[in-house]
C-alpha cells in the first residue's frame, strides 16, 4: 500500500512559526503576570490564528520552553534539507542559472507535446483539473507587538478540483479541499458551482476557446503579444513579461490540444529574457527543470521586481508540472516576511483530462 510522502515546512514557514510562538510568549507572560497579581491560575493558551503546518508541534509549557523550541525550529528550517514545495531560503539562495538554452529546452518540450494524442472531445463533456496551491499573503487586520503585519496563508498545500464545461455552456463544479487532500479523499471539502462561461477576448475561459488559438508558432507568438496584422513587437520589457505571463496562465489553467501546446512552447522560446533553472519545485514538492523569467508572476507580490516565475517541467517526460514564483532578493526591512530563495506562490497541476460529468475522475 502506497503512503503519502511527508512534506517539510515550506520556505518561509519558520517565520510564521516564530511570529506565532513570540505571540504565545507575550500572551503567556502577560497572563502569568495578571494571575500573580490576582492570585488565580492563568487560563489556557488561546489557539493560534493561522493554520497549523503538516506536523503537530508538542505542547509548550511556558515561555522558556517556547523560546527553546523556537530556537531549534528556526535553526532546523533554515539549515536542513527540504522535501516540500521548494527548498529552504539558505538552499535556494545559492542556485544558479543553468547552462541549458531555453530555446533548445522548449523545442524539445514542443516535440514531445506534438506527439501527444487527445481523443475527440464532445461539447457536453468537462475538462477536469486537479491543482495544488500554495501562496503567502499578509493579514492587514493583524499586527504583532513589534508593529509588523501578521503573516497569513491563502491555500497552504490546498488542493482544488475543477470540472469546466468544454463549450462553456454547462454549469461546472469547483471543489476545494480544506484538509489538503485531493481526489483520494472523500470528505473535508466545499463545493461551488462554476457558472456558464462567456467568451473572453484576452484569455480563453473554456476548451472550445482554447481550440481557437493559433496552432502555428508565428500565429501564437502574435497572439501572445497582441499584435495586429503587420504590427511588430515593441521590444519593451513590459510586453515580454506580459507575453510570458500569458504562457503561464494558459499552462496552469487550460487543457491544450497537442498542436496548440507545441505552438505555444515554440512561440514562448522567442520571448527575450528567459533562462533555465535546473532545480525547481512546485507546490506538490515535485522537482523539475524550469524555464524562468525575472519580474514575472501569476499573482500579486509585494515586490514584483524582486521575484521570478518558473515554468516547471518533468525532466524525463517533459510534462508540465506547474508554476512557482520565487523571491530573488533578501528582506528589505524587519517586517519583510520572505527571504531570498523563498517561495511566494506555486500552482502544481496534479491531473488533467476529459470526463463525461462533474464529480467524475479521468
Amino acid at each position: 500500500m502506497s503512503t503519502i510522502p511527508e512534506k517539510d515546512l515550506p520556505p518561509g514557514r519558520h517565520r510564521v512559526l516564530r511570529e506565532h510562538l513570540m505571540s504565545e510568549i507575550t500572551s503567556e507572560m502577560n497572563e502569568a503576570n495578571e494571575a500573580n497579581e490576582a492570585h488565580v491560575t492563568p487560563p489556557p493558551v488561546r489557539p493560534p490564528l493561522w493554520r497549523r503546518p503538516a506536523f503537530v508541534a508538542p505542547a509548550l509549557a511556558g515561555a522558556l520552553s517556547v523560546a527553546v523550541v523556537l530556537g531549534v525550529t528556526v535553526t532546523r528550517d533554515a539549515t536542513g534539507p527540504s522535501a516540500g514545495p521548494g527548498t529552504t531560503s539558505s538552499d535556494r539562495a545559492h542556485d544558479t542559472m543553468s547552462r541549458q538554452s531555453p530555446a533548445e529546452l522548449l523545442e524539445r518540450i514542443a516535440r514531445t507535446a506534438e506527439k501527444g494524442r487527445l481523443s475527440r472531445v464532445r461539447d457536453d463533456q468537462f475538462v477536469y483539473s486537479e491543482v495544488e496551491n500554495y501562496h503567502w499573503k499578509m493579514d492587514p487586520d493583524l499586527r504583532l507587538p513589534d508593529g509588523c503585519l501578521m503573516t497569513a496563508e491563502g491555500h497552504p498545500y490546498g488542493v482544488e478540483q475543477f470540472w469546466k464545461s468544454v463549450d462553456g455552456q454547462s454549469e461546472g463544479l469547483r471543489r476545494e479541499h480544506a484538509d489538503g487532500k485531493g481526489s483520494g479523499d472523500d470528505g473535508g471539502y466545499t463545493e461551488n458551482t462554476i457558472a456558464r462561461q462567456l467568451p473572453d477576448k484576452t484569455m480563453p475561459e473554456y476548451f472550445r476557446q482554447v481550440e481557437e488559438l493559433p496552432a502555428d508558432p508565428e500565429g501564437m507568438y502574435r497572439w501572445l503579444y497582441g499584435l495586429e496584422p503587420g504590427e511588430r513587437a515593441s521590444g519593451k520589457r513590459a510586453a515580454d513579461v506580459d507575453a510570458y505571463e500569458k504562457v503561464a496562465r494558459l499552462l496552469t489553467s487550460q487543457l491544450l490540444p497537442p498542436k496548440t501546446a507545441a505552438a505555444l512552447y515554440r512561440a514562448a522560446a522567442r520571448i527575450p529574457g528567459l533562462f533555465v533553472v535546473d532545480d525547481a519545485r512546485d507546490a506538490a514538492g515535485r522537482q523539475g527543470v524550469a524555464v524562468a523569467m525575472k519580474g514575472a508572476s501569476l499573482s500579486w507580490t509585494p515586490d514584483r521586481v524582486g521575484a521570478r516565475s518558473e515554468l516547471i517541467f518533468d525532466e524525463k517526460t517533459d510534462k508540465f508540472l506547474g508554476e512557482s514564483t520565487v523571491r530573488i532578493t533578501g528582506p528589505k526591512n524587519e517586517c519583510d516576511v520572505l527571504d531570498k530563495g523563498d517561495l511566494v506562490e506555486s500552482v502544481a497541476v496534479v491531473d488533467r483530462g476529459i470526463v463525461d460529468e462533474t464529480g467524475q475522475l479521468p
